[in-house]
């Protein structure tokens, strides 16, 4: 099969060589392309330079004579807080701007086009907090029934690395608020709307502008099957607006962890530990899910719930969609047990970075000792007091902490600053029964490389400890 049209015959440049960068420059090869690449790293620079990749500054005018395609990474800023010069540039010269995202989707179409097969099933995954547990949870689930099934994007493995050969196949598919932003071909079968809270209000202009990045995914995309969280006046919102479109073939699965939803055709939700279903007015499924959900926390019944619809969705019997939760562990630095010791529970949530996701991981335990603090969101107010009975104390790291301490009046706290002065205070002062929760409400980037970096570096000190 040839390349996707709109990339045929044209000098394409990318921008941005981290995974993404590097999975395109694989792509684009198969089909004897060289793009002119260019990160604002040096050390990327030189390193694919040696790899022998075409570097050359985009940032200069006149390399935009002979460019006719930019594909940018999610995150190279596209609109806010104000275009990257890159992105400026590619605009004043009328260059078509695209991301892996676009490609996906186009080589998908493409080769569906050329051979007469149908493409594989397409799950998307969206929502301020979740989206990676759900996307694997779908991909354990689909494994376990020894279903032919791919996970990628946001995720860690970049769009392009997926086998895009393969038509029997099921692709689950992580997007960001960056990379729905900037896709203009979105076609996926299944979308999934987990939640909203304000994150990540600079990259898009605002509250708003970051739920049209969520929503984006549904409006563009048009999925067949809609599946709704709607525990927040977001959701609710987007489901109503969904179902009250004029195609009858796009279906609404509406999920909540609050118990029984009205006005559904087809429903997923929690009541008093179980997971039920609906469709059309009859409970179709019942069973407790704390049988086969092993991940505490009511956020992770959110994506059970959506995840078990997902599986319905694609035909999976509720039973096999069930039952093949268990066995599922979670991922790495979101509510990952570390280690008891001494009667004390360490737990890492360092993918808790903003307020919305720390009040689901304090809701989640009792006796805390939180360590907290980090580079601080625009816009994410700290109001916690209706937890302030669960936390025996708070232990402020990084560039926050004194807002922290500002906002945490009435609760037992100190400054620790580094996050192995907080480590080891909380352990000294902690009793059996407690639990040391890494839950920041931050990004990381004041003293870390990466939320990742954070927790491996938490797991690291709370493993040392003796």
């Amino acid at each position: 099969m040839s390349i996707p049209l709109f990339c045929k015959n044209r000098k394409v440049a990318l921008m941005g060589l981290g995974m993404t960068g590097q999975s395109l420059i694989k792509y684009l090869k198969k089909y004897n392309m060289s793009p002119i690449c260019w990160d604002d790293d040096a050390e990327r620079r030189e390193k694919f330079e040696a790899q022998g990749a075409e570097i050359e500054d985009l940032n200069e005018p006149k390399v935009w004579n002979e460019i006719d395609l930019l594909i940018i990474s999610p995150g190279i800023p596209f609109l806010y807080p104000e275009p990257h010069p890159v992105v400026k540039l590619a605009r004043e010269n009328s260059v078509q701007i695209i991301t892996d995202i676009d490609l996906f989707f186009e080589h998908l179409n493409a080769k569906s086009n050329f051979t007469g097969k149908l493409k594989p099933k397409i799950i998307c995954v969206t929502g301020s907090n979740g989206k990676s547990t759900t996307t694997a949870l779908i991909h354990y689930i689909l494994k376990g029934v020894s279903k032919n099934v791919e996970m990628g994007g946001n995720i860690g493995r970049p769009v392009m690395d997926l086998n895009l050969e393969n038509s029997d196949s099921i692709k689950v598919i992580e997007l960001s608020s960056y990379q729905i932003e900037i896709a203009g071909t979105l076609d996926p079968d299944i979308a999934i709307f987990l939640n909203f809270s304000n994150d990540h209000l600079i990259r898009h202009g605002g509250s708003g502008g970051y739920f049209f990045s969520k929503a984006k995914l549904f409006l563009v995309g048009n999925p067949k099957i809609n599946i709704i969280g709607i525990d927040q006046k977001e959701g609710r919102y987007l489901a109503n607006f969904l179902e009250a479109g004029n195609d009858p073939r796009n279906v609404v699965i509406k999920i909540s962890t609050l118990g029984p939803v009205s006005c559904s055709k087809w429903s997923v939700f929690i009541s008093n530990d179980f997971i039920i279903e609906v469709r059309e007015g009859k409970e179709v499924f019942k069973s407790d899910l704390s049988k086969v959900l092993k991940i505490p926390g009511q956020h992770n019944r959110q994506n059970a719930c959506a995840s078990f619809a997902a599986c319905r969705a694609l035909g999976l019997s509720s039973k096999r969609s069930f039952d093949k939760i268990f066995g599922f562990r979670g991922l790495p630095h979101r509510t990952e047990l570390i280690r008891n010791f001494h009667g004390i529970v360490f737990v890492n949530d360092s993918k808790a970075t903003n307020m919305e996701s720390v009040k689901k991981s304090l809701g989640t335990f009792d006796n805390i000792r939180w360590i907290a603090g980090g580079l601080k969101k625009e816009g994410d107010d700290i109001n916690l007091n209706s937890f302030f009975s669960k936390i025996e104390k708070a232990y402020l790291i990084g560039s926050s902490a004194e807002e922290f301490s500002n906002s945490l009046k009435g609760l037992d706290h100190d400054i620790c600053e580094q996050l192995d002065k907080a480590v080891l205070t909380a352990y000294k002062e902690a009793k059996p029964g407690d639990t040391i929760l890494l839950a920041p409400g931050c990004a990381s980037f004041d003293q870390f490389k990466s939320f990742e970096d954070r927790g491996d570096k938490f797991r690291k000190l709370v493993n040392g400890l003796s």
